[in-house]
This record gives structure tokens, sequence and C-alpha cells, in this order.
């Protein structure tokens, strides 16, 4: 079950990586189509109860969508006479149950005309059809748009096939932000579902030209599938899953661990050390690995605290009200706590007699706003006690204090549970620092799994917040040990800054956004752009070709895609080395273990 939770949450984080999110929410049609959902489940429920069988081709057109231009239902758009579609490329050609997306839309053109666009519709039906084969569930923000284009040549050059290797797959899932991780676990899609013969054939009567067998599949399951499949055969389908193709489960990896997988791209998840060990870990289902990755989802506490999200967002509304300023903080905090051990509360904990907490050391001394966390947490307890962790409040607050302020908003998984140790020389030794030059910043993201493009938009929460002086007034005074300035600040910037900062202040704060430091913006990247930002790590973001080029992508407000990038890397941030299961607890007391 485990894996079924994050496959749910892989398939939200697909939608939110490849597709335009501005606007784009969970109860999106609250008002103008409240009954949507209960619309296309009906519709999805209707069709998957008289043919099983469709789940799996639904839940592979939406990856087939996602996967060309993004979500935007493009895959489902006819070829007109003057352009071949999405819909004719050979990969799309096995697709089925394009009539329960027309007949969801007629249902609901009818109850409220105009209103549901068919991509909503199509990542709705996805997610239901999976549910109703006894598989997980998810949470979809609606709000997308239907796109205009379809282009046959996108989808033949762009889907991931039956043939790639593991190189090619990397690449292909890579070019949308998603990692190996999320490659081996979207492949677990082929729990369920039929292949035609032609997509494996090679593998049985011709690997490499010469008439030979694939060695890197089973010879007695060769043997085995040469019975169904003949040479040439374009006709038979066969059961990706054999045994269990109609349930969602976890036994794909129990058949490429055997060497049984279908595809080539299934042989290939054991060619790389990663990707073979996941596989690997996945053989016993209650094994102890699933507890750091897996069974976090939007949802979580749905029948245990349903209030949890209302309660939390209700106290960070009455805190930030007061003092707007905390929201730089509480996004901080959130930042501190992932990077030391995972999202996993341990910057919370206090310092006790044997044991100096993360809390206490230089980078986190600074940090305000443990009040909101230890109010939602108590407003908690009083509602549904022993439920909610720290890090799960921490996580939220972060967000909401964010969107308070006319930032963006993003989904946030659930489930974490919160970590017994908490080491001060860990936050100092693993914290990202404003005197960092690229290298090592990519090295420290890197380690946790965040690549250079969520550096650079993680680096974008400076638009809120303040610094004290002795966390960029090096670069004021003494850059080289030399007494001399940093040479990549402005010059007018720097005797700006002088006159606030002057040397050896260690009390004296300034804002890292100036004239918009409470608000959420672009403004951050005009400042780096002009060699205003702050701190030598704000300058790195000029000295490498890909964060130069998205700095100055961002310069233009209207083209801007900060927020949608911001929502996705913090979703993705978030993730990093939860706790689950039976791993960690659930404190009573934010500060204190249980």
């Amino acid at each position: 079950m485990a894996t079924l939770k994050f496959l749910s949450f892989l398939i939200l984080q697909l939608f939110l990586i490849v597709n335009n999110c501005e606007g784009v929410e969970v109860g999106f049609y609250k008002k103008t189509c409240p009954n949507v959902e209960a619309i296309v489940k009906e519709t999805t429920k209707h069709y998957i109860s008289i043919a099983p069988t469709l789940a799996a081709p639904l839940l592979r057109m939406h990856f087939h969508d996602c996967f060309v231009r993004g979500c935007d239902g493009s895959v489902l758009l006819n070829s007109t006479k003057g352009n071949k579609a999405e819909k004719d490329a050979i990969p799309n050609q096995s697709l089925r149950g394009f009539q329960v997306i027309d007949a969801a839309k007629s249902a609901l053109e009818k109850k409220c005309p105009g209103i549901v666009s068919c991509s909503d519709i199509l990542a709705l039906a996805a997610r239901d059809a999976v549910s109703l084969i006894n598989g997980p569930t998810w949470s979809v923000p609606l709000g997308r748009r239907d796109g205009r284009v379809s282009i046959l040549s996108e989808a033949s050059k762009n889907l991931p096939t039956p043939f790639d290797n593991f190189t090619t797959l990397k690449t292909t899932f890579g070019a949308l932000g998603l990692n190996v991780k999320d490659l081996v676990v979207l492949s677990g899609g082929h729990t369920i579902g039929m292949s035609h013969c032609f997509s494996f054939s090679s593998r049985l009567y011709n690997f490499t030209g010469k008439g030979d067998m694939d060695p890197n599949m089973d010879q007695n399951y060769i043997n085995h599938m040469k019975i169904k499949c003949r040479p040439a055969d374009v006709t038979t389908i066969v059961e990706m899953d054999p045994g269990s193709f109609k349930s969602f489960d976890t036994d794909y990896y129990t058949m490429v661990s055997k060497r049984r997988g279908l595809f080539a791209s299934d042989a290939a998840l054991l060619t790389d050390t990663q990707t073979k060990h996941y596989v690997l870990s996945q053989l016993n289902p209650h094994g102890s690995t699933f507890f750091k990755d897996f069974g976090v989802e939007v949802g979580f506490y749905k029948q245990t605290c349903p209030n949890v999200e209302a309660i939390v967002k209700e106290t960070t509304k009455h805190y930030i009200s007061i003092a707007p300023t905390l929201a730089a903080p509480l996004l901080r905090m959130h930042f501190h706590d992932c990077f030391v051990r995972g999202c996993d509360g341990s910057v919370l904990l206090n310092s006790t007699k044997g044991n100096k907490a993360e809390r206490d050391a230089i980078p986190n001394q600074s940090l305000r706003g443990f009040q909101v966390i230890d109010a939602a947490k108590s407003a908690l307890e009083k509602e549904c006690p022993g439920i909610v962790s720290c890090s799960d409040i921490l996580a939220l607050a972060a967000r909401d204090a964010v969107s308070l302020i006319n930032g963006p908003t993003w989904s946030v998984p659930l489930g974490r549970r919160d970590g017994r140790v908490s080491i001060l020389s860990e936050a100092s030794k693993n914290l990202p620092t404003p005197f960092d030059n690229f290298t090592t910043l990519k090295t420290t993201f890197g380690a946790l799994g965040l690549n250079v493009k969520d550096l650079v938009v993680l680096s974008g929460g400076h638009t809120i917040g303040m610094s004290h002086c002795f966390s960029f007034s090096s670069r004021l005074y003494n850059f080289t040990g030399k007494g001399d300035i940093d040479p990549n600040m402005d010059q007018n910037y720097i005797n700006r800054l002088k006159i606030k900062c002057k040397p050896g202040d260690v009390t004296t704060i300034v804002e890292m956004d100036p004239g918009s430091f409470k608000s959420f913006d672009t403004d951050y990247y005009t400042m780096v752009s002009k060699r205003r930002g702050l701190f030598a790590s704000d300058a790195a973001l000029l000295t490498d070709t890909q964060t130069k080029h998205y700095v100055l992508s961002q310069l233009n407000q209207h083209g801007s895609t900060f927020f949608k990038d911001f929502g996705e890397s913090m979703l993705k941030m978030g993730q990093i080395g939860v706790l689950t299961g039976k791993a960690g607890e659930i404190r009573k007391h934010c500060a204190f273990r249980n």
C-alpha cells in the first residue's frame, strides 16, 4: 500500500511539473460547477463496472497527455484535414477510453456548460479509474484549460517507449523535471493493463537483428511468451502483470526482479543501481525502506482529522495578520527543517541538557514563528489528539504563510512523522549558507535530490524577509581578506548598504528585496540581475548559464513562471527524507520528544 500511495503522489507531481499551475487548485469549480468530481466519478464508475480493463488505458492516456505539451488535453483532439494529431501517433493508437471522457464532458455540459475543461476531466477520470480497481486515490488540482495544438510528431518524439534503455528513459523523464525515483515508481503503472506482442517481440525473436533473444529476459519466460506471440504478430495482446493485470498492486516489481518485465524499458530498471535497489526493496511489502519514501499523500488525515488544513490555515492567518513579516521565517523554517534529516520537524525540537539541537545552530538562531506552529499544534491536539505531526503542521504553515502574502499555493502531501533526533552540528554542516558559491550550492541541493532549477527557484524565496548585516558584510568591506569589496556586487548598491551596515555590525537587519520584502513577487530576480542580491549565494546564480538564464527569464512579469515553478519545487522539497509508517513519532508538543 505504501507504494500505491507514493505513486498517487507522483501522479500529482507529474501534473504539477508539466502543467502551468497558476490558478490551479483543489476545489477550483466549487462555485461554478460544484458537482464536477461526482459527475466524472459516476461516469467513470459506469464504464469501469462494464470493462475494468479500461482503467489502465485511462491512466496511460493521462500520462501520454502530460508528456506532450503538458496536461492540456491535446491527446484528446482528433486529426484534421490539415494536421495529424497526437491521437494518431503510433504510441497512442492503442489508447482506449475516449468514450469515458466524451460521456463525462457531455454530462458536464448539461450541468454547467462551458465551464469544465477536457484536460481536467481526463485527470479526474484517470484518478477515479485507478481508485475503482482498488488502487490509490489522490486530490486533483483543477483549473486547467485545454490546449489548441496537437501534433503527431511531438507524441512520437517525446513519449517514453517500451524499447527505451535506461539512459533514454532518464533523459525523457528528466526533461520534465522528473528524477530517477519518479521514473521507477511511475513505471509501476505497468501493474495494470495489456500490451500488444509487437511492443516486445524483438526481445523474443530478433533482439540485435541476428535472430537472437534478449539475454536480459528470463529464458523460461521467453519460451512461455513465444507460445502466445508468434513472429510478426501485430494483433495479439497479453497481460503486462500476469495474474493480476486488473488489480493495482506491487506485483510488477516482482516480475521485473525475476527478469520477466515485458518491455526493454522494464528490464532497464535493473541496469541502474538506484532503480534496481528500488525494485528489490519492493519485494517485501513490510520492508522498512518504505517508511522513508512512501505513504505521504494529499488527504492523509481525511478520516482521522478532516479539519487539519483549515485549522493550520486559520492559525497562520491570525499571526500573519498581526505580523506579515512572519511569512519569511516560517518559509525559511520549513527549508531549514527539510535540509537537515529531511522534513521531519527536527528543527522544532529544543536543546536538552545532554544535546544541542538544530534550533540552536547559528543559521537557525534568527528563525522566528515557532509560536505559530505551537498554536496550531495546540488547536489540533484539542480537535484530534495524537494524530497530526509537527512536521506536517510546519509544511502547511509555510505554504499558507506564502499564500497569505499574495504568493503561490501548492498541494501539500501529508503523513509525515516527527523525527526524534536533532543535532546542532548537522544543521551547521548541511544547510546552504549565504556565502556559498555555485558549485557548493549545486552539491548541497543535489545531495537531496534537488536539481539546478530547484536551486534557482527556491532561491527566489529571498523575495521576502530580512537579513542581518553580518550575512553579507564581507562583500562590503573585506571580500578576499584584503579590505576589498565584492566586484560581483553593484558599486552603487554597496555604497547604500555601507550606510546601513557598519563594519562589525551584528544587530542591524535590512530588507533582502528592498521595497517589496513583505510581498511575494518576482522582484528578487530583478535585484539579482542588477547585481544587487545581498548574498554571495545570490550572485552565484549569475555564474552558471542555466541559472542566469532563469533569472533573466523572470524579468518580464507577464512571462514569468516563478509562481508555478516555486510550487513545484516546494512540493518536491517537502518529500525529502520524510518519516512514515512506524518511523518517528507524533509529538504531543513540537519542541519536545514524547
